[in-house]
């Protein structure tokens, strides 16, 4: 996934979460909580496999 898809999963979860939190809905917390953490894992998964690419293009 792309780091605005990423960011956009971890925010949808959070509200999600925040969302069962205020009606009383577990369910939905315990599902907003996974999601955001998906979220997080994939946004911190290193992107780049080639340290040197980005060297490569300066030169």
């Amino acid at each position: 996934m792309g780091k605005t898809k990423d960011l956009q999963q971890r925010i949808v979860g959070k509200t999600k979460q925040a969302v069962g939190e205020i009606i009383g809905d577990q369910d939905m917390h315990d599902d907003g909580k996974a999601q955001a953490e998906r979220g997080r894992d994939e946004q911190d998964k290193p992107g780049e496999l080639n340290p040197l690419k980005k060297l490569k293009q300066l030169t």
